[in-house]
């Protein structure tokens, strides 16, 4: 054990510098947030396991309970790492807060062991302590509670290590890991993903140019493609099944991006932290800035990678490239950026420009590294690195910390006012398109009767299911308490019917729910969403590459064994 501490040192230095931005979550209760629906995320993908709905797509109680395609359109791998905690006997805010003090740990660490793999141990310490203390950071958790989002953090570190090291070595582990870490990112954050892969391209492109290692090109694209598959089972779905919900309410009012650009004392000179929203103008309660620190240590990287660019040049290339990029990222979050988020529609589904800011915190805590690296005495490295790490803590720390702090339990979470809140939360979101509009009330809980006489003996909600059995007295119409949506099937004793969506009487806006008729007798009814073409190929597509990153995994441990 002794030797293990001596021989991880920086590692464990890491972890104990960074529990301050974590610490004052390790207590009972639970904590505000902007997004106040990452419990209830877990907690409905939780029935869809205990209903062996796997992959979770549709969840019951979301909608008023009308049932929602939530994990058809919103990235669920976060909420399956938290439903483990709950399996094993956590509440399911306990496992929100687990969530949030990993996503606090594995980013450190995958940033330590991406800029150890480049630099050495003492630049990748400080390196990450500048990646984990970043302001947005402390947005992202203690603010809007983006917990997907703030997991993509963990991956871009392992993205551009698996790339770097791809390129320098060539192994097949590398490729495997390239894959797996794409796929991840694409499963847990798409809109990261969008924004991330292509500065992963061109650190792709510029090793390739150092190294001129144009053989490994062909095994980059391979790791690319293994990503993409990877991931198929929900970025085909959402990609191609998108003009099956409503998508208008996320694209306009408060989420039309031109509310949220930044401008330049609020990117680079503000040390204002709040926990407001992000406005038009300069009156934002919200931290939105680079961080001073950081941006310092960037153009300190610059300037250094030009002094010593004959002495180290492909580091000082590596620098003025990073740097450049980070300027086209920042440049993105400012309004004179509008002519090019007007012509790359799909930025739009950003919302908020100055999400970018986490490929800026990571291109300048990745500069920050280098530029202690850079210093030629070893002495001074250290102070710088000191410093850093030191100014980091002090200006930032105190940003790591929640508004308000709730003693509650699960018990609480779920009834009363707090359950009906977030039954209702975000439901114009992902609202299927056969509704006009949201319900104004809660569904009921048995089939409505629109024509003739129906009585239930039993009727039950499953995760993507609704069952029961029922007789009736003549030819009838029921109308389910479900949505329709792509997918859906309906059976009467085993046997597939028609049913219809577009039977809106007694409704003050067409809600767009299963109807359909059923003859006189006792019936067995069963209406579940099923795979479209579009879920079984994605299904099919990620099966096949978790097989075959199986299968390279395989192949990288009998070559270790063989040269060993």
């Amino acid at each position: 054990m002794v030797i293990w501490f001596k021989s991880n040192k920086f590692l464990v230095a890491l972890i104990l510098l960074i529990i301050p931005t974590f610490y004052t979550l390790l207590r009972p209760g639970f904590f505000w947030m902007q997004d106040d629906l990452q419990a209830f995320r877990i907690h409905q993908l939780d029935k869809c396991i205990q209903d062996l709905q796997i992959p979770c797509r549709w969840v019951p109680d979301a909608g008023y309970q009308y049932g929602y395609p939530q994990f058809i359109y919103y990235p669920p791998s976060v909420y399956y790492l938290g439903e483990i905690f709950n399996l094993v006997g956590f509440q399911f805010i306990d496992a929100v807060k687990i969530l949030f003090i990993l996503g606090f740990i594995f980013s450190a660490i995958t940033m330590f062991i991406f800029l150890r793999s480049l630099l050495g141990s003492w630049p990748a310490l400080v390196g990450a302590i500048l990646y984990t203390y970043a302001p947005y950071k402390a947005v992202d958790v203690y603010v809007r509670g983006a917990l997907s989002e703030f997991w993509a953090f963990v991956f871009f570190p392992v993205i551009f290590w698996s790339i770097y090291q791809l390129i320098k070595k060539g192994f097949v582990k590398y490729l495997a890991w390239m894959g797996l870490s794409i796929g991840l990112l694409l499963f847990t954050h798409n809109l990261m993903s969008m924004i991330f892969l292509p500065i992963a391209g061109v650190w792709a492109l510029l090793w390739l140019i150092l190294e001129k290692r144009w053989q490994v090109l062909t095994k980059l694209i391979l790791g690319g493609v293994l990503g993409i598959g990877l991931a198929a089972t929900f970025t085909l779905p959402v990609l191609l099944e998108k003009p099956y919900v409503h998508i208008d309410s996320m694209l306009s009012g408060y989420f039309d991006y031109r509310q949220h650009f930044v401008n330049l004392e609020q990117l680079f000179l503000s040390n204002h932290f709040g926990y407001g929203s992000s406005y038009l103008g300069s009156g934002d309660d919200l931290s939105m800035t680079t961080g001073v620190i950081h941006w310092a240590a960037g153009l300190l990287a610059v300037a250094l990678g030009v002094l010593n660019f004959r002495k180290q040049k492909k580091l000082s290339l590596v620098i003025l490239t990073l740097a450049v990029v980070d300027l086209l990222v920042l440049f993105l979050i400012h309004q004179k950026s509008t002519f090019i988020w007007e012509h790359l529609s799909m930025l739009t589904w950003l919302q908020f420009p100055w999400r970018i800011l986490a490929d800026s915190i990571f291109l300048l805590s990745l500069l920050g590294a280098l530029a202690v690296y850079l210093i030629p005495q070893v002495k001074l490295a250290k102070v710088l690195g000191v410093a850093l790490i030191a100014a980091v803590m002090v200006f930032y720390g105190g940003f790591f910390k929640p508004y308000q702090w709730y003693d509650i339990s699960d018990a609480d979470k779920f009834s009363g006012k707090s359950w009906e809140k977030q039954l209702t939360i975000s439901i114009f979101d992902y609202l299927p398109i056969y509704a006009t509009l949201p319900p104004t009330s809660k569904a009921p809980l048995q089939p409505e009767v629109l024509e003739g006489q129906v009585s239930f003996s039993s009727y039950q909600k499953g995760s993507n299911f609704q069952k029961g059995v029922l007789t009736a007295g003549e030819l009838s119409l029921i109308r389910l308490p479900l949505y329709d949506f792509p997918g859906m099937e309906v059976k009467v004793d085993n046997q597939k019917i028609t049913h219809w969506n577009n039977d809106c009487r007694g409704q003050e806006f067409c809600l767009g729910l299963i109807t359909f008729k059923i003859p006189a007798g006792q019936h067995i009814l069963e209406a579940r969403l099923n795979n479209t073409p579009v879920r079984m190929i994605g299904n099919l597509i990620t099966l096949t590459s978790i097989i075959v990153l199986g299968v390279l995994i395989f192949l990288s441990r009998k070559h270790a064994k063989n040269h060993r």
